[in-house]
């Protein structure tokens, strides 16, 4: 049976991370990573990214908060300018100073560091956990 065809397996991480934003407010815009390169296998730096279509300055806190307690493994930074993100500081850092270098360092990081690559990865699960269960305790 295909992956397709199994209605009881678990959503990739794109498809839960979009919905649990989409928890917090309807969103216009969202970006994340496959985990897994789709030609060469190897696992992708995680990322989100996303903007909703009305503002929700008063929950910028709780991202920023997930991003600082839930991952174990590596840093993490919460960003808030046109688009929000959360992703592992050195991708934030590698980017440059106006985030122009965004794709160049994610694949650098990608290819050459597959080891931060698989924690990072494992971090922002947590990340999804906490946003999951803030969700849960402050309600819609």
């Amino acid at each position: 049976m295909s992956p397709e065809a199994d209605s009881s397996r678990t959503p990739a991480r794109n498809e839960r991370a979009k919905e649990i934003l989409g928890t917090y407010g309807r969103l216009a815009w969202f970006r994340h990573p496959v985990e897994r390169h789709p030609i060469y296998g190897y696992i992708q730096v995680p990322f989100i990214a996303w903007r909703y279509e009305t503002p929700h300055e008063e929950l910028r806190g709780t991202f920023e908060s997930a991003a600082r307690t839930a991952p174990k493994n590596v840093e993490w930074t919460f960003t808030s300018r046109k688009n929000w993100m959360i992703a592992p500081s050195r991708l934030v850092e590698n980017s440059g100073p106006d985030g122009t270098m965004f794709n160049e360092a994610a694949l650098a990081i990608t290819t050459n560091d597959q080891e931060f690559c698989a924690a990072a990865s494992e971090d922002l699960e947590a990340i999804l956990q906490e946003l999951t269960e803030s969700q849960k305790h402050t309600g819609p």
